[in-house]
């Protein structure tokens, strides 16, 4: 919902989640903004002093779109993790399975198995 009202531009979250038809209050979404941009930050910084040398694990990723922004920043770590409840993780799988966009990356990145459930 904070996205759509232009708290901040995330193109790809569109992808992972419907549009909430319910009202936040300004706060909640000032919120959000607060901790997306100050994760945000704090990864890029991260990078930055690590020339992308390093791994980044996201505990409780749910669907969370940081992987392709930062890809989108040439930003990406060596390594990219993800971790989440079963249930979460299926979900998103799910959506990177039957949008070929979103998975592409990560095939080229990891043609290994990229996706473990």
């Amino acid at each position: 919902f904070a996205v759509s009202l232009g708290y901040w531009h995330d193109p790809y979250i569109q992808h992972f989640v419907r549009l909430s038809k319910e009202r936040k209050a300004p706060e909640i979404n000032r919120g959000y903004f607060a901790r997306v941009h100050g994760v945000s930050q704090l990864i890029k910084a991260f990078l930055r002093k690590t020339e992308c040398h390093c791994q980044i694990l996201n505990l409780g990723a749910g669907m969370d779109t940081t992987f392709w922004r930062l890809k989108d920043e040439d930003l990406l770590p060596s390594k990219y993790f993800e971790v989440d409840f079963p249930m979460i993780v299926t979900r998103k799988l799910h959506s990177l399975k039957v949008k070929p966009f979103l998975l592409q990356p990560i095939i080229e990145l990891h043609s290994e198995d990229p996706l473990q459930n």
